[in-house]
């Protein structure tokens, strides 16, 4: 019964159309972020091509994201995510084909990946917005759920998959097979039919992110979320970083790869608890579940028994999962259809800028008390989430009655 519960959003067609593209794109996505490190170090003998490739892509993504979002709530949000995925896939098949003919030049793949990029920040904000219209409200956080579990699970099955294709038949047909994954999420959003609503074209592009800003400012609930997050952000991505070397001090490869499963199946396990639990404080749930973070870093930077390391990493892995789909889901009951895609678009701008910062700074620490920075990690990220507890908004807000399911 409960299994049949969790599938209940798959009742409705227009959120089929919307799973089935999530599905394989996450997919190809995550087979394609190691195809395409591993193809161009094969074609070129250095990883400096893919660095640049991929730097390329992110910091188009942070420069266009804000004005993506802008533009998502301007037109119909499956169209824009359509037409971004179609770009995307194009783009996918040319470095494919790039990598195949065993040419890579340096300008085209750079030009590639700013488009890349550029699709990426269109896309990220239209497909935040989407659920409130594809599965009653009652079914909103389920859906979203639903959709992060594919995605946790894509990020365990992606570069698995990734491994056998680039061993048996190259990096570049991975890649090619990614296009046409994005080719088909483009065919099942394009599917998806939504409410009709007139084009916003009243108002000056600035001057509607100044609208979405000073929503954003003014809502505690919004903006302590998302300073919560880019502490988040920055605190795992240092972690990535320096965890091997504390892991290298005690343990090994062996222990650095039971923790980076750990925080994977403490994802999929969040994502499970939410297809069930459905709280009616959301975000005092999330506050709490995100407070996870801060014992697993210390543990880790004690040098804690490595069974208790690893627990204590699952269960930040499921904390910040189900905070994830409980802050997307609030959102979408709470935020204005007219802005929905404008905060997202901060959210995301939050996670993408931050972690190549959160890179450099591991990098920086990596030489000196890793063990220290850990634990001043664990400090913000506690205190980041106790300010947010502070403002009643966060704590009473409720979710709709009309959109919590019954029975």
């Amino acid at each position: 019964m409960k299994l049949l519960q969790a599938r209940e959003p798959l009742r409705y067609r227009q959120f089929q159309y919307q799973f089935g593209g999530f599905a394989v794109s996450v997919i190809g996505n995550t087979l394609s972020q190691v195809a395409l490190t591993i193809g161009l170090l094969q074609a070129t003998g250095s990883a400096t091509t893919a660095g640049i490739a991929l730097t390329a892509s992110t910091l188009t993504l942070v420069v266009c994201i804000l004005f993506g979002g802008v533009w998502a709530d301007r037109l119909p949000r499956n169209l824009v995510m359509a037409a971004m995925d179609l770009v995307r896939g194009v783009v996918q098949l040319a470095v494919g084909a790039m990598l195949l003919s065993g040419h890579v030049s340096l300008v085209p793949l750079v030009a590639l990946q700013i488009v890349f990029g550029a699709a990426q920040a269109f896309h990220l904000p239209a497909s935040s917005g989407l659920t409130r219209f594809t599965v009653p409200k009652e079914q909103i956080q389920r859906a979203n759920a639903l959709l992060s579990f594919t995605r946790s699970t894509a990020g365990v099955v992606g570069p698995l998959l990734a491994g056998a294709l680039i061993a048996t038949v190259g990096a570049g047909w991975a890649l090619v097979g990614d296009g046409v994954s994005f080719l088909g999420s483009a065919l099942c959003a394009a599917l998806i039919k939504l409410p009709r609503r007139e084009p916003r074209t009243d108002s000056s592009m600035f001057r509607e992110l100044a609208e979405g800003f000073r929503l954003v400012r003014t809502s505690p609930w919004i903006w302590t979320s998302i300073a919560g997050f880019m502490c988040t952000h920055v605190a795992v991505a240092v972690f990535m970083v320096i965890g091997p070397v504390m892991a290298s001090e005690g343990g090994g490869a062996l222990k650095w790869s039971l923790l980076i499963a750990a925080l994977g199946v403490g994802d999929i396990l969040g994502d499970l608890l939410l297809l069930r639990f459905q709280p009616r404080r959301p975000l005092l749930v999330a506050r709490c579940a995100e407070l996870l973070l801060a014992p697993a870093l210390v543990l880790v930077a004690l040098g804690a028994h490595p069974v208790v390391q690893v627990v204590a990493v699952a269960f930040a892995g499921a904390g910040m999962t189900a905070a994830d789909s409980l802050w997307l889901t609030t959102m979408q009951h709470q935020v204005p259809d007219e802005s929905l895609s404008k905060v997202s678009s901060y959210d995301w701008l939050s996670s993408v800028a931050l972690r190549p910062l959160g890179y450099a700074l591991g990098a920086a620490a990596g030489t000196g008390d890793v063990a220290g920075v850990l634990c001043a990690l664990a400090v913000l990220v506690l205190l980041s989430r106790l300010v947010s507890l502070a403002y009643p908004s966060v704590r009473h807000l409720r979710t709709p009655a009309d959109a919590l399911v019954h029975g």
